[in-house]
């Protein structure tokens, strides 16, 4: 019974949306275990003992949830949020010391610029990839951001919901660095918002 709790979580785990919909309680928990049952164990023979566990879970996941979102929240409650327009993206595969970037972050092969559109003209050859008109959305939460697991999540989801693109991310110690298209700040104003209210 205990083995098969255990990868009944580590079904759900490995899928975000069966936490959300168990946390809402809007889930068939019948026709789940069946599928789980199948899925996991190659037989519906275990759907009863599966279906018991998806239920202990659902509550539990509850509770975790919604103190976890209720941190979440909290941490954006207490966030500010700046908006700077004509930005630009430069990725190139070696260092520009020409230019004066807002941000950037180093991988092993690249390197992302942020930087003011204005900064372009300094550019001594073209980069890699270059993305102009966009603006930047700057969060800046306080230092308790670093031990709340899930705000950058939260961020990012509630943007995905509404069909809004993050062209780059960077995150930086209590700054959250999202750059977005022009057409898409107002409507990514108004989800930072009221997520932040």
């Amino acid at each position: 019974m205990e083995n098969i709790s255990a990868l009944v979580w580590l079904y759900v785990k490995r899928r975000p949306f069966l936490k959300e919909v168990m946390r809402e309680n809007v889930v068939n928990y019948s026709a789940l275990a069946r599928k789980i049952s199948i899925e996991a164990f190659g037989d519906v023979k275990y759907e009863n003992t599966v279906k018991m566990a998806l239920i202990r879970l659902s509550k539990k996941i509850e509770k975790l949830e919604s103190d976890l979102e209720g941190k979440i929240l909290f941490i954006l409650k207490n966030s500010s949020m700046v908006i700077k327009s004509k930005v630009a993206v430069v990725i190139s595969s070696k260092s520009i010391d020409a230019i004066h970037p807002l941000s950037f972050a180093k991988s092993g092969r690249n390197i992302t610029y942020i930087l003011e559109q204005r900064e372009l003209d300094n550019l001594p050859k073209k980069p890699s990839r270059c993305e102009e008109n966009l603006n930047l959305i700057t969060i800046e939460s306080p230092p308790e951001l670093e031990d709340v697991p899930g705000v950058i999540s939260y961020i990012l989801g509630a943007l995905a919901s509404e069909g809004i693109n993050v062209v780059e991310f960077i995150s930086c110690y209590t700054d959250t660095i999202l750059v977005i298209k022009q057409a898409d700040t107002e409507k990514a104003f108004r989800v930072l918002s009221s997520i932040m209210e």
